[in-house]
Parts: C-alpha cells; sequence; structure tokens
C-alpha cells in the first residue's frame, strides 16, 4: 500500500519530464528549401454531403434505438410488480433444481446450479455484449443476448407505449453446472409473458 503513492507520483513525474527533457531551444528563423517542389494546394471536391438525414445532436437519456418492435399483444405496464412475474416452482420446472428463494428478483438453485433474473425493466439490448438474436414471443419482438453458453438473457417487449416507464419483462439465466442457459430463458421469459396481464 505505502507503493501507491509513489507510483501516482511517478506517474505524474514522468510525463513532465519527458516533456522537459526533450525540448531545446532552436535559434534561428525559418526558410523554405530552394530545392523544394512547389507546394500543390490539395483538391477540393464539388460533390455535396451523401447524407440526406439532417444532423440532431444525441440525446444522452434516450436509450439505444432497438430496430422495430412488433406487439401483437399489449401487456400491463403500470402498476405491475417488477420482480414477482414468476415464482420459485416455475424456476424450478424450467432447471429441474431447487431454488432457495419464492419471489423476487433474484433466483438460486441447486442441482443445477443456476442463478436467474427476471425484471420488468427498460430494454437497452444494443449496449449489451454478446451474440444478439431477435425473436418473438407471443407475436412481440424479443431480444435473446448470450454473452457465452453459460450466460443467456432474454428480453420481451410488453407494449410499444413510449411513455411506459418499464416496458419489457427480462430473464437472465447464469449456469454453473451443464444448462442449455437459452432454451431456459426463452421458457421463463415466455412463461413470464403469458402471465403478466394484458393491457
Amino acid at each position: 500500500m505505502h507503493l501507491r503513492p509513489a507510483a501516482i507520483l511517478l506517474a505524474l513525474i514522468l510525463p513532465l519530464a519527458a516533456v522537459t527533457g526533450c525540448s531545446q531551444q532552436v535559434k534561428g528563423s525559418a526558410a523554405a528549401d530552394p530545392n523544394a517542389a512547389p507546394a500543390t494546394p490539395p483538391a477540393t471536391s464539388k460533390k455535396p454531403p451523401t447524407s440526406t438525414s439532417p444532423s440532431k445532436p444525441a440525446d444522452p437519456t434516450a436509450p439505444e434505438p432497438q430496430g422495430d418492435t412488433k406487439i401483437t399483444t399489449k401487456k400491463k405496464t403500470a402498476g405491475l410488480e417488477t420482480c414477482g412475474v414468476l415464482k420459485a416452482v416455475d424456476i424450478e420446472a424450467a432447471t429441474g433444481g431447487k431454488s432457495s428463494t419464492d419471489g423476487g428478483c433474484i433466483h438460486a438453485t441447486t442441482g443445477p446450479t443456476t442463478l436467474i433474473t427476471q425484471m420488468v425493466i427498460a430494454p437497452d439490448v444494443a449496449g449489451q455484449e454478446g451474440e444478439k438474436k431477435q425473436i418473438e414471443i407471443g407475436g412481440n419482438t424479443a431480444w435473446q443476448v448470450s454473452a457465452s453458453k453459460e450466460d443467456c438473457q432474454v428480453t420481451v417487449m410488453l407494449t410499444d407505449d413510449p411513455a411506459a416507464l418499464a416496458p419489457a419483462f427480462s430473464v437472465s439465466v447464469v449456469a454453473i453446472e451443464e444448462l442449455d442457459t437459452c432454451a431456459t430463458a426463452l421458457k421463463l421469459a415466455t412463461q413470464g409473458f403469458e402471465r403478466i396481464p394484458n393491457a
């Protein structure tokens, strides 16, 4: 721990030393080389810009564009319990394991060991890392994002209402042992989607 301030001080001093150590005062004046070829100005293009859409400043609070959203069945989003859509019995049936919790956002199972989260959320599929695949659940647009074979998330849109704060239901499955995480996440997301009341 005593090396940390020294490392910070060294990191600050080295760039300063490099800048001052390499600088040197040069006397005289700049003159053009008489043997050099005459400089030609760069060619200017008369073409108009190729962009046809007007440039708008990006809104940092706006969610990333998710692509076209298809909604066949509008679901209720207002007053919906954020984390209690799926129960322990649903998690156990989908994984074959024993859940240590009943309800809530996070379920842990043993035999196989998994960690499952469920939430009604605002989706940010574009910002997630991993292999992304657009699918449908109940006729609504959904996304499957797989960061690895041990980690998969399925998010299904509940509504296309721009006023909805949490317009999607998402299930994430992380497995320590052998389990098809994407098939399990899809099964649970479909079950949760069917359980959420229609709008």
